[in-house]
């Protein structure tokens, strides 16, 4: 018998736990999130994470951050799911299923093995977690036969995720039927007006008044730049005011009339960017994505939602892009 010393770096590029310049691969943490899972069921989702953080430890890698942020992936892919038992946050396996993605592949989300015959493609990038399959008929026999149900990502993607806010503001549970994206503008107009308060004229707001489509910029810099300005014509505008700090901002509705300025604070930024999407649609300026047949671009910042459904249709390539499949599902149709 040979014994070989390897060092943790070493140990670490085995695992493929990193890539080729020594940065963390959030394709392998993902299924080290999954292992757990599929062990155990449901499980305190701190011990699913000590889990996964003394294996990285082990070899060698301390930069944890990673971890957290590819769990909240998995949740919005729907893989698993954030449960409350007494006061404590657990994780809960979800139910196993697939969605074709075009030209004969699909995305299985579950925390378990395969079902065997069925194989995962591999991928060159390391940021995505997603496990592709091919899908041929044989394929999707193979996962009927294991219990592994087809779903459209129409389907996936229901309910559209601004009815959570909708339902927040009207305290009342409403259906995709009866509340459109454009009437989730509508509500948060009402809130502003029945909640918002007056704007002193030291407060320090941007606010995204450039036509959709252009570069789309940031608004935590010394100056604004892109679509940000700050001032704008009189309407209700999406912005963010700053809070404490230099770097604090919260996402909010501004309301120009003349020299009044008006604003509500939003529940997070996942809503400011609905909020945003409701906007265009409701005047009819809306926001603007390329597409070609392989491949998306967006000008605009996507809610986690929709960015889960392009994590489901390809890898990203760059920033706000997806690299898509011929007959990949049109997502962005689903939500019109």
């Amino acid at each position: 018998m040979t014994l070989e010393i390897i060092t943790r770096d070493q140990l670490a590029s085995d695992l493929s736990l990193t890539d080729a310049n020594g940065q963390i691969s959030q394709y392998t943490v993902a299924d080290l999130l999954r292992t757990p899972l599929a062990r155990w069921g449901l499980s305190p989702k701190r011990t699913v994470l000590k889990h996964v953080r003394d294996q990285l430890r082990a070899c060698g890698i301390e930069e944890m951050s990673t971890v957290p942020k590819v769990l909240k992936r998995l949740i919005g892919l729907g893989e698993c799911v954030e449960v409350y038992v007494g006061h404590e946050q657990y994780l809960a396996p979800a139910e196993p299923r697939w969605i074709s993605v075009g030209n004969g592949t699909g995305a299985y989300l579950g925390v378990a093995d395969l079902p065997e015959g069925v194989t995962r493609t591999l991928t060159e990038e390391p940021h995505d977690i997603v496990q592709r399959i091919q899908v041929e008929d044989e394929e999707t026999t193979l996962l009927h036969v294991a219990g592994v149900r087809e779903e459209s990502l129409h389907d996936w993607l229901s309910p559209i995720d601004y009815l959570r806010y909708a339902n927040q503001r009207l305290q009342k549970p409403v259906k995709s039927d009866d509340l459109l994206l454009g009437d989730f503008w509508d509500i948060l107009e009402t809130a502003l007006t029945d909640e918002g308060l007056s704007l002193s004229d030291e407060a320090e707001v941007r606010i995204v008044t450039g036509a959709p489509g252009q570069f789309f910029g940031r608004y935590a810099l010394p100056q604004p730049n892109g679509r940000w300005t700050e001032v704008a014509p009189d309407g209700v505008w999406c912005a963010y005011r700053r809070g404490y700090g230099e770097t604090h901002w919260h996402p909010t509705l501004i309301s120009v009339d003349g020299q009044e300025r008006r604003a509500l604070d939003l529940y997070d930024h996942d809503e400011w960017k609905w909020a945003l999407l409701a906007r265009g649609r409701k005047f009819n300026s809306e926001e603007v994505l390329h597409t070609e047949p392989t491949r998306v671009q967006l000008t605009f910042p996507a809610p986690d939602q929709l960015n889960a459904a392009l994590d489901l249709l390809g890898p990203s390539p760059q920033a706000w892009a997806r690299t898509l499949n011929p007959g990949a599902p049109d997502f962005w149709a689903l939500i019109q």
